[in-house]
């Protein structure tokens, strides 16, 4: 199994409050969003990962190749500033001919959330059950849990849940894939697409259903109220009082790195 991670976005809306470096290096008590990511697909035997990287990429490079348990691939993407996921992803088509696990690089999340993704057959997106707003990346699945539809913009009394920006995908799926997110990029110029657009268009023709991630911990962090709310609810629920083993490995990493930011920096940071 491989793994995609996107992490080449700027992160604008969060420069508010104070941070400046890429999203995935938010620190939350001894690790980051990053390091828990890796975490989470190292302890279930996953160590081939794809990063697509720009904003400010030196730092990301830098922490990744501290760790020295996974093997990276890196994937630039210099138009990061006029392009969204749908680019990075077409970008990274090289890593997408066999089975794959994707991730938003901005989501602190259970480690459980990976493991169910790897237990369930075929393609899947983890779906967390609730209310949604107009900013969430939503689903529209029939009674068996096949996705119909996914996208920012459905109407929420549609809707199932929210993707959480963690999905895997299986290779019977990924030519048509590649073909869809091709054809954004090339001939229609949707370069600033979020990557769902092109996997709305090949639902009818592939069968992608939800894993069910409602009772984990996970947050996508864009806003400054959600950074919040990943320190105040999200954090302690996944990390623990002492940090647990994600927090070991992201001290590690931080110190190989010269990096010395942890949880007494949180409030002061981001």
């Amino acid at each position: 199994m491989h793994a995609i991670l996107l992490a080449a976005g700027r992160g604008r809306r969060l420069e508010a409050s104070g941070w400046r470096d890429p999203k995935c290096l938010l620190p939350f008590r001894d690790t980051t969003i990053l390091d828990n990511m890796l975490d989470a697909l190292v302890g279930r035997g996953v160590t081939d990962v794809t990063l697509v990287v720009g904003y400010r990429q030196e730092r990301v490079r830098e922490v990744v190749e501290a760790r020295g348990d996974v093997r990276p691939t890196w994937v630039e993407n210099p138009d990061y500033e006029t392009t969204n996921t749908i680019n990075s992803l077409w970008r990274a088509r090289a890593s997408m001919a066999d089975d794959f696990l994707y991730f938003n690089a901005d989501v602190l999340f259970h480690h459980e959330v990976v493991g169910r993704l790897l237990a369930a057959d075929g393609s899947r997106l983890a779906v967390d059950h609730k209310s949604c707003a107009e900013e969430e990346v939503k689903v529209v699945q029939d009674a068996s849990g096949r996705v119909l539809e996914i996208g920012k913009k459905l109407d929420p009394a549609r809707c199932a849940g929210e993707f959480i920006g963690i999905a895997k995908f299986e290779r019977a799926m990924n030519a048509d894939f590649v073909e869809s997110l091709r054809r954004h990029n090339e001939e229609l110029g949707n370069v600033n697409l979020f990557f769902e657009a092109a996997l709305h268009d090949i639902l009818g023709a592939h069968e992608i259903r939800e894993v069910d991630v409602s009772d984990l911990p996970a947050i996508e962090i864009d806003f400054p109220e959600d950074l919040s709310q990943a320190r105040e609810e999200i954090a302690p629920r996944i990390l623990g009082e002492d940090g647990g083993a994600s927090g070991e490995r992201g001290a590690a990493s931080r110190a190989a790195t010269g990096d010395t930011r942890g949880a007494s920096a949180d409030a002061s940071e981001a």
